[in-house]
């Protein structure tokens, strides 16, 4: 037993353990982790790329080799404590000191053991009690969580511009002079001072396509923002349209040869944010508004927003994690700085 604990308790045993925590470090900083193998072959070839995967290189915190590696750390730490024990018990400062570093491999491996992380994707309305691991599986949680709402919050209100352009007529001049921006609002008419004449804002179309009874928005999402508006003095004729991405398509004229131009500003994002449900055996134990700042925790599962889709207007993309081990590391941070501050304290007084 004696000669175990010194081969553990090694000095040797400690450095190679060392070297090989820090070239495990560099490569899990260096190496993307949990991509797909698609990814990993476009990025190191079909070999490499296979090596990789089967070296757990993807996964350098959860791999079988870490894991050993964290396992030697362990009882590395434990066979110098147990070796020195005599001298430690003298010296409180230290024996705590080997005691934080022994907390943190123990968390290191109670990470790469029991910690989860993936997505969750919902679209308003839907509930799920599983979501896609960063491994590529499905996962079970022990609840279920529902999408309420979903909004995209701004730091302006979008905004709808029209700019009414005319010929200025001089020679060599071939392009149009702008004279005259103005923000309109839908159901509204807009008066151009400059033009001398108003415009009719009829109705904004978000996602605009042309159906089979005319035109409609697909969506909300912006990706086809276009304005139907009339001409002063056209009541009978049928709505022209502008759009926000095609300034030049179905052109608008007036009879004095004034053109008008729509713009569209989305205003910029100030956050989005889900409204969640938690749920067990389909009864509800309490919602909670959560945005990029703002996580939910339920059962040892926390939940982060972490994105959404501009085509999607219902959709919310939720990053889900459990880490047992947070405990482990931060004991043992604690337990390491107070020790090592307690041991320098004494050297100092004595």
């Amino acid at each position: 037993m004696t000669k175990l604990i010194n081969s553990l308790s090694s000095v040797r045993f400690f450095f190679v353990l060392s070297g090989l925590m820090l070239a495990a470090f560099l490569l899990g900083g260096v190496i993307p982790q949990g991509e797909s193998p698609e990814a990993y072959q476009e990025m190191f070839g079909r070999i490499g790329g296979a090596w990789l995967m089967n070296l757990r290189l993807n996964n350098v915190f959860s791999s079988y080799w870490f894991l050993a590696l964290m396992a030697g750390g362990a009882l590395n730490i434990t066979a110098c404590t147990v070796k020195q024990w005599k001298v430690l018990k003298l010296r409180p400062g230290v024996f705590l000191s080997h005691l934080g570093v022994l907390l943190m491999f123990i968390g290191g491996g109670v990470h790469g053991l029991f910690a989860v992380r993936g997505t969750l994707a919902l679209e308003t309305g839907q509930t799920k009690s599983e979501f896609a691991g960063d491994d590529g599986t499905q996962r079970p949680l022990p609840f279920q969580v529902s999408l309420k709402d979903f909004q995209v919050r701004y730091w302006d209100q979008e905004k709808h511009f029209i700019h009414a352009y005319k010929k200025c007529g001089e020679p060599g001049h071939d392009g149009d002079d702008l004279l005259e921006s103005v923000e309109v609002e839908p159901g509204k008419d807009a008066p151009f001072k400059a033009a001398g004449a108003g415009l009719s804002v009829l109705e904004f179309y978000p996602n605009f396509h042309l159906g089979e009874s005319g035109p409609e928005t697909l969506d909300e999402s912006r990706q086809n923002p276009a304005l139907a508006v009339k001409l002063p003095g056209s009541k009978g004729a049928k709505p022209a349209y502008l759009f926000a991405n095609y300034p030049e398509a179905h052109e608008l004229r007036d009879a004095a040869g004034i053109r008008y131009v729509y713009e569209y500003n989305p205003g910029m994002i100030k956050q989005f944010e889900s409204r969640l449900s938690f749920l067990e055996g389909g009864v509800e134990k309490f919602e909670k508004l959560i945005n990029v700042n703002t996580p939910a925790k339920y059962m040892g599962y926390r939940l982060y927003q972490s994105g959404y889709d501009p085509k999607n207007p219902r959709f919310s993309s939720i990053q889900i994690s459990k880490d047992p081990s947070v405990l482990f590391i931060y004991a043992g941070f604690a337990a390491l700085m107070i020790g090592l501050t307690w041991a320098f304290w004494k050297e100092l007084k004595q």
